[in-house]
């Protein structure tokens, strides 16, 4: 991941009232929604925000995929710095999504 595409996803991913809907979502232990926030609507609008500043076009780059699971661990990482959360905690809560 370039320097830029990581500083962006940081900075998206920072914005107060994101987190502060995050940490909601958190507390009501609605995570197939707050992984939904992270993992899909944040990551796409972050990439694509990247892809825009570079003239193409997000869909049609293998960027996008490339970089896909590096934006989503910055969001994870920024979500645990902001709640207190262990990346470990999240995990487990994300794996029993999976499981039921």
């Amino acid at each position: 991941m370039d320097a830029r595409l990581h500083e962006l996803a940081e900075f998206k991913y920072q914005q107060s009232e994101f987190l502060n809907t995050l940490f909601e979502l958190a507390v009501e232990e609605r995570w197939s929604m707050l992984q939904h926030l992270v993992q899909h609507d944040m990551a796409k609008a972050v990439i694509a925000d990247y892809m825009s500043e570079r003239g193409e076009n997000y869909f049609s780059s293998p960027r996008f995929f490339d970089h896909w699971e590096e934006v989503i661990a910055i969001g994870w990482q920024t979500f645990c710095n902001h709640t207190g959360l262990s990346l470990e905690k999240v995990q487990q809560k994300l794996c029993a999504l999976q499981d039921s």
